[in-house]
C-alpha cells in the first residue's frame, strides 16, 4: 500500500466537516461525548498537515498545487508529531473518562492520560527546543519520522509502541460504553496491522488508519445519541403515563 498528498488531502476533506457535525450533534445532546465527538476534526488537521509535508518533500501533487518549501517541513512535521505524541495519548484516556460512569475506571482513565502526556511530553519537548533532532524522509510509500530520544537505547522502541498502546487502547476496551468499546477493538486492529505491516514507519501509517476509523466514529457516535435521546423520551412518557394510572 502506498501513501500520498492526495491520500492525506482526501481524508483531511472529509474528516474535518465531519468532525465539526458531530461536535455539533454532541453539544446539543450530551456534551460528555464532546472529546471523542472532536476525534474526526482533530485527525482531519492532523492528516492536513501530513499533506503539506507530503508536497514538500516532493510528492507528484505538487506539480498541480502549490508545494510549500522544504524549509516548511520540520514545522509541519512538529504539528503532526504534537498530535501524535502528545494529544493523542492524552485526549484518548481524558475523553473515555468523560464518559465513563465507574469511579474506579475513570480514576484509571486519568492516571493513564497523565502517563501518556509525560511520556509524549518526554518526547516531543526536546524536539521543539532542537528541530534538527527530527528527520522526516519517505520509505516505502511512507513517511518516516525519526526523532532523537533522550537516553535512547535498543529496548526504547517496542517498550515506547508498548506503552502508547497501552495508553491509547485500554481506556477504550475497558469502557462501560458499547460505542467506545467497539472503536476500541478498530483501533486495535489498525495497531496490530500498522506495527506488523508498516513498523518502520508506525507513527505515520497508524495515524492514517485511525483518522479513517474515526470516519466510523463520526456515523456512529451521532446515531448513538439519537437513540439515547429516544430512548430517554419513551421512558419519560412511560413514566407519566404510569404515574397518571
Amino acid at each position: 500500500m502506498c501513501f500520498d498528498a492526495a491520500a492525506s488531502f482526501a481524508a483531511s476533506a472529509i474528516l474535518v466537516p465531519a468532525g465539526l457535525y458531530t461536535l455539533r450533534v454532541a453539544w446539543e445532546a450530551d456534551r460528555r461525548w464532546l472529546p471523542l465527538a472532536g476525534f474526526p476534526l482533530l485527525f482531519g488537521v492532523q492528516q492536513a498537515l501530513e499533506g503539506l509535508i507530503w508536497l514538500a518533500l516532493g510528492d507528484p501533487l505538487g506539480r498541480f498545487v502549490a508545494a510549500p518549501p522544504l524549509a516548511s517541513v520540520p514545522l509541519a512535521a512538529l504539528g503532526f508529531l504534537g498530535f501524535a505524541y502528545v494529544l493523542w495519548p492524552t485526549l484518548v484516556p481524558l475523553a473515555a473518562r468523560s464518559v465513563e460512569p465507574r469511579p474506579r475506571r475513570r480514576l484509571l482513565f486519568a492516571i493513564l492520560a497523565a502517563l501518556g502526556a509525560a511520556d509524549g511530553l518526554f518526547i516531543y519537548l526536546p524536539l521543539l527546543l532542537h528541530p534538527d533532532w527530527l528527520d522526516v524522509g519517505i520509505l516505502g510509500g511512507s513517511i518516516l519520522y525519526e526523532p532523537k530520544v533522550l537516553f535512547a537505547t535498543a529496548l526504547s522502541q517496542p517498550v515506547g509502541r508498548a506503552l502508547y498502546a497501552l495508553v491509547v487502547l485500554l481506556p477504550l476496551l475497558l469502557s462501560s460504553q458499547s460505542l467506545v468499546r467497539r472503536f476500541g477493538l478498530l483501533i486495535l486492529i489498525s495497531v496490530v496491522l500498522s506495527a506488523v505491516a508498516y513498523g518502520y514507519a508506525f507513527v505515520s501509517v497508524w495515524c492514517f488508519f485511525a483518522a479513517l476509523l474515526s470516519a466510523w466514529l463520526g456515523v456512529r457516535l451521532p446515531e448513538h445519541l439519537a437513540r439515547v435521546e429516544r430512548d430517554g423520551d419513551r421512558m419519560a412518557t412511560e413514566t407519566r403515563v404510569l404515574g397518571r394510572g
